[in-house]
């Protein structure tokens, strides 16, 4: 039986993995601590400065592991071909390496870039942001991926998914939680007021589907790398598209129209983006996710925190979007489709 063993151990265990694999001398190991249950460690070498990630092995469970393997191959093409993301390293053909123990883990080279919140990204670095990823777009669907025959989501019903607020309003009833049965009224209300006819012309293709906050990292004026690549596969577009949107330009409970605007500059200068659809990527995104955070079990840590605030926002504001996009693009020419 497979049992995890303490950071100072795993830590000791895969500095000697890599020593021994790539031939490194670790001088520093640093722990990072970001992520979900995943251990990462800034390792200083005589070969320079690189990144250990450990798959946590709860985790693991949960993918398949082709689909990492296949994730991370796709992200070294990414990186040859220019994208800011980090290098993998390979070691007897294999980019996800398995320790002597068992472990699962990918050593790469270090990016440099700083974690910004939202409310600190500037115009330029979210245009920059929007530029590097209507490149990854494109280059994720230029044929070298095969198209799969459906994505990964599967778009409910208003039927099927009304009927799943109603099951969860009534199990706050018969707990007493009525704070979270007023979100899910919300979620209900606004399920019903949406028109998922919306939804039929949207983008199936590859995509990075974590693209979030703390999945990027950014000088002072542009964006440095896009990370984690481990849940890249065959979905809906704009997923990508309304979840960085929500992600960067939701600052302080208010959608940044002149973060919005840098965006879709940045996008439509490798890619095509119009309004209309960053509105449909935005409620699709909501669509999606809302049943994931709006939960009678409480989330733990502030990234949950963060992405239920998103979606209750989303439930109050989504039948308004198209009137400040039209608002916004009346004032400001740059703002267009």
């Amino acid at each position: 039986m497979e049992t995890e063993i303490s950071n100072e151990s795993l830590w000791t265990h895969l500095k000697e993995e890599v020593e021994t694999r790539f031939g490194f001398e670790v001088d520093k190991g640093t722990p990072i601590n970001r992520g979900w249950l995943n251990q990462k460690w800034k390792i200083e070498t005589n070969q320079g400065i690189f990144l250990i990630k450990q798959y946590n092995k709860e985790r693991m469970k949960r993918y398949n592991l082709s689909t990492i393997q296949s994730a991370l191959h796709t992200q070294n093409r990414l990186f040859s071909q220019g994208i800011a993301c980090p290098e993998l390293l390979m070691y007897k053909g294999e980019l996800l390496q398995k320790s002597t123990q068992g472990e699962h883990f990918t050593v790469m080279r270090f990016m440099e870039g700083s974690l910004v919140s939202p409310s600190n990204l500037t115009s330029n670095q979210i245009q920059s942001l929007g530029e590097e990823v209507g490149k990854l777009h494109t280059l994720l669907n230029d044929g070298t991926l095969s198209a799969k025959s459906e994505t990964l989501f599967n778009i409910p019903s208003i039927e099927e998914r009304v009927e799943y607020w109603q099951s969860e309003i009534h199990k706050c009833d018969e707990q007493g939680l009525d704070h979270i049965r007023s979100l899910m009224d919300l979620q209900k209300t606004a399920t019903l007021a949406l028109d998922i006819k919306q939804f039929n012309n949207l983008t199936p293709g590859w995509c990075h589907r974590d693209l979030w906050v703390d999945n990027l990292l950014f000088s002072e004026e542009h964006l440095s790398a896009i990370l984690d690549f481990d849940r890249m596969n065959y979905d809906y577009l704009e997923l990508d598209i309304g979840r960085l949107i929500i992600s960067t330009c939701l600052q302080n409970n208010m959608l940044n129209r002149k973060a919005v605007q840098a965006f879709l500059k940045g996008y439509n200068n490798t890619n095509e983006l119009s309004v209309e659809r960053l509105v449909i990527s935005l409620r699709l995104v909501w669509y999606m996710e809302s049943t994931w955070w709006i939960d009678i079990h409480p989330h733990e840590g502030d990234p949950p925190k963060r992405f239920q605030q998103e979606m209750v926002w989303m439930a109050q504001h989504q039948q308004g979007l198209e009137k400040e996009m039209e608002k916004r693009r009346s004032n400001n020419h740059v703002l267009t489709n």
